[in-house]
């Protein structure tokens, strides 16, 4: 019977094992429960971290080195004698860069030239020799009026003017005196002191007066007036002679491809010999200070950028360097986007195509095509 206690109290710890298992297990799955609630936490702190570094961040937009090249070439075309620039050089306005071949222009010039020289005589001597024709009136009473016959007009026209105007004055003054002589002679046959031959003699000498001054009256006018055909169809021949003289300077003129200004060449692949068509491009420039970035800012965002402000640029060719560029323009339409915007993620979609200028550090040392990134502080 001693031992029964002993039995007593191992069956009461034996009783108490699965409680204290229990016990243990939920103690251990503790954690485990609590591991979730961790992961969360931490995701949590680590969404906090990154908006909080985020919004520390400043904004930055990708755009591409461009540049504002001159394509340059020859309105008349030809056969390249002679490429006086190679790629990469730079060139000053007005200078040479290609040559052409003249090919027949300078025989064409010199027709041209004798056309010119020959309508232009042909002008000064019709100009000079002209005489509007004799002109004659008919009078219903009396018949037909004799024009007293004139000698050829000589001498520039402006001479000729002056001298059918001093004609006219003569010829009026001789009118005058015929029309006091006939009513003299009215006067005279009315108190029956002459005789109806003298009436008659005297009023056709009126009649004679009077186409006289008519004659040399139209012969003023036309000399005033210019209406001598002749002379205007000679005048348009002398100035279509010098049109065509004209355009073949313009054409020789134009086998000499120039820059227009200052420049670097970017491309040029010609070689004397080759056929250049009639206003195809000759050789690329690339202007001096002509380097830009293009980027395209959202619509939420355009507010960062104005005109006039400065902004950093950086180069995938030139990592831990910085440019300094200007906004030069905002393009004041949007693109990429419907017209109807309803959220602020749909107007995100908006974005407007800005500018970047680039000082003369960038000016120098960029080239086109390089992609950039443009960065402004929030």
């Amino acid at each position: 019977m001693g031992c029964v206690p002993g039995m007593v109290a191992y069956m009461g710890t034996a009783a108490a094992l699965p409680r204290r298992v229990a016990i243990a297990r939920k103690v251990r799955a503790q954690p485990r429960r609590l591991i979730p609630l961790a992961v969360v936490v931490l995701a949590l702190i680590a969404w906090a971290g990154y908006r909080a570094w985020a919004a520390r961040q400043p904004y930055t937009w990708a755009g591409t080195v461009e540049a504002r090249d001159i394509a340059v070439g020859s309105r008349v075309g030809g056969r390249v004698k002679e490429v006086l620039v190679q790629e990469g050089e730079r060139v000053e306005a007005g200078q040479p860069i290609v040559q052409l071949e003249a090919g027949d222009l300078n025989a064409q010039r010199l027709q041209a030239e004798g056309q010119l020289l020959q309508a232009q005589a042909a002008l000064d001597k019709m100009m000079g020799h002209t005489r509007p024709q004799d002109m004659g009136k008919t009078r219903a009473q009396g018949g037909p009026a004799r024009v007293e016959p004139r000698p050829p007009l000589t001498g520039s026209l402006a001479e000729q003017v002056a001298r059918a105007r001093a004609e006219l004055t003569a010829a009026q003054v001789a009118l005058d005196k015929a029309e006091l002589d006939a009513r003299r002679a009215r006067s005279l046959f009315q108190q029956q002191v002459n005789t109806r031959a003298d009436l008659d003699t005297a009023e056709a000498s009126l009649r004679q007066a009077r186409a006289t001054r008519d004659a040399r009256h139209a012969q003023l006018q036309e000399l005033q007036q210019g209406t001598n055909a002749d002379i205007r169809a000679q005048q348009g021949a002398v100035e279509a002679a010098r049109g065509r003289l004209e355009a073949i300077d313009v054409a020789l003129n134009e086998l000499t491809i120039r820059a227009p200004l200052a420049a670097r060449v970017e491309s040029l692949d010609l070689r004397p010999g080759d056929l250049l068509q009639p206003n195809a491009t000759a050789a690329t420039l690339v202007e001096d200070d002509q380097l830009y970035v293009r980027i395209y800012v959202p619509e939420t965002h355009l507010g960062k950028l104005r005109p006039g402000s400065e902004v950093p640029v950086r180069v995938d060719s030139f990592p831990g360097r910085t440019f300094t560029g200007v906004v030069e323009n905002i393009a004041s339409e949007g693109e990429y986007t419907p017209r109807n915007l309803q959220t602020p993620d749909e107007r995100a979609w908006q974005v407007f195509a800005t500018r970047v200028g680039l000082r003369e550090e960038g000016q120098q040392q960029l080239r086109s095509g390089m992609a950039a990134y443009v960065t402004v502080p929030k």
